[in-house]
């Protein structure tokens, strides 16, 4: 059966080998949503870029009709985010929203605006301003987008100081935010202990 060209713009979620000759890379398109593309290993003596996780790349794709993944034909680096390796904490949690992102695979329709919300994200960790934070605010708006009451239903329910603290987290700019980072560690946690009991999200 005959097979066709795809050309997709993303970021990698995921890295991994894929037997002794492939990767197989996990994207993020604004357009496409999720999609898996299988990289053959270059060889010792090749030039071709290697990209790694959280790379900016822009791919073509041979896929087959009945098949919904496809092997890489040509990839190019766009941008890269060495920066995120300087921090552990900013690099273990920007992991961790890209699992769940790999999880709860979004629609076509959602797809650019998680794209977008994931590169501001990866934007700010970057900066390794209150790496914490950053994640209550990606997994804050990634529960609103998918259309729960998170605001009404977790948020209005907490106590006045408890609602000023998560205010603050959410509306304050990473760098000005004056909150010890165990303290949004605690918030992180309830946000996802709501996530996990009272969505379909899964962590």
């Amino acid at each position: 059966m005959a097979g066709r060209t795809v050309q997709v713009s993303g970021i990698i979620l995921k890295k991994e080998p894929s037997g002794e000759l492939f990767f197989r890379l996990y994207l993020l398109s604004p357009a496409q949503g999720s999609v898996m593309a299988m990289l053959r290993r270059p060889q010792r003596s090749s030039n071709s870029p290697l990209p790694d996780l959280f790379d900016q790349t822009e791919i073509v794709l041979e896929q087959k009709e009945d098949s919904s993944f496809g092997f890489v034909k040509e990839l190019k680096i766009l941008k890269q985010r060495r920066g995120l390796a300087k921090s552990f904490i900013a690099l273990e949690l920007a992991c961790e929203l890209a699992t769940i992102l790999l999880k709860n695979s979004p629609k076509e329709t959602a797809a650019e605006s998680t794209f977008q919300l994931l590169e501001r994200g990866l934007q700010a960790w970057e900066k390794r301003q209150n790496p914490e934070a950053v994640f209550f605010k990606c997994l804050f708006v990634f529960a609103r987008d998918e259309g729960y009451p998170i605001k009404h239903d977790w948020f209005e329910k907490l106590s006045h100081h408890d609602r000023v603290e998560v205010a603050s987290i959410l509306n304050i700019p990473t760098a000005a935010l004056d909150l010890k980072p165990e303290v949004v560690r605690k918030w992180n946690d309830q946000l996802k202990h709501y996530v996990q009991h009272y969505t379909d999200i899964l962590l």
